[in-house]
Parts: structure tokens; C-alpha cells; sequence
């Protein structure tokens, strides 16, 4: 004799093997969703350090070439592009960095650029705060 709940059972029995496919297919699905996530940010923190780092040595060697050769040296913001110029030698290095947002930093000689000499940054800053800088992500 088959009872109420035993018809039930059957139903159950298969209601919870698909619940158990279907939260397996949603556990795999959130957690592939998550690593895909976590990469793509891994990925934009390292372009993003690679960047800063790139603009930092640009900065701080065209600084130290102008201490040590006892010379100008301008560095030039124009978009994501800087330009480098020793005025001792008139050589330029060109080169592109992506994430460059913005630059806001003045001097006497224009807007946008940095100029170093022999005792830094001073002598050709327009204002007594110092400029700006920002990287960005995409």
C-alpha cells in the first residue's frame, strides 16, 4: 500500500537532485565569475604600477641629470606623451604612458611641464604648492 508520503518522496528525491545540479552549475558559474574578476583587476593593478613606475624614473633621472650635469632639464606633459629635454645637450626622449590622467602642475615657462635644475624644481615654479599628477586605471 503506497502512502501519501511516499509518493511524495519520489518527487522529493528529484526536486534534490536538481537542486544539487543546479546549485553546482551556480557555485561553479559564481566562482569562475569571481576568478575572472580578481585576474582582470590583478591586470589593471599591474599595468597601473608598471606605469607609475615608469613615470617615476623618467622623473626622478631627469631630476638627478640636472643636479649632476649642472644643467636644465624640462620635462613636458602633452595627453599620455612626456617629453625630456636637457637643455646642456638640447637632447629629447619621447615617450608614451597610457594612464597618465592629468598633470596639473605650473611654471614660469608654461603650463604642463616640469623644469629641474641643479636645486630642483623651485627656482621655475609658479606657485608655493607643488603640481599634480594622477594615473589612472582604465
Amino acid at each position: 500500500m503506497q502512502t501519501f508520503s511516499d509518493d511524495r518522496r519520489g518527487h522529493s528525491y528529484h526536486a534534490m537532485k536538481l537542486l544539487k545540479y543546479i546549485t553546482r552549475k551556480t557555485v561553479i558559474f559564481i566562482l569562475l565569475t569571481i576568478a575572472v574578476v580578481y585576474g582582470g583587476i590583478l591586470w589593471d593593478l599591474q599595468r597601473l604600477d608598471k606605469n607609475f613606475n615608469q613615470l617615476y624614473l623618467l622623473l626622478r633621472t631627469a631630476r638627478v641629470d640636472a643636479l649632476y650635469m649642472k644643467t636644465t632639464v624640462i620635462v613636458r606633459f602633452n595627453g599620455n606623451t612626456v617629453t625630456v629635454t636637457n637643455q646642456k645637450d638640447s637632447r629629447n626622449i619621447t615617450t608614451a604612458i597610457p594612464m597618465i590622467a592629468r598633470v596639473d602642475y605650473d611654471t614660469v615657462m608654461g603650463k604642463g611641464m616640469i623644469v629641474y635644475d641643479w636645486r630642483g624644481t623651485g627656482a621655475a615654479q609658479q606657485h608655493t604648492t607643488k603640481g599634480f599628477m594622477a594615473v589612472k586605471s582604465c
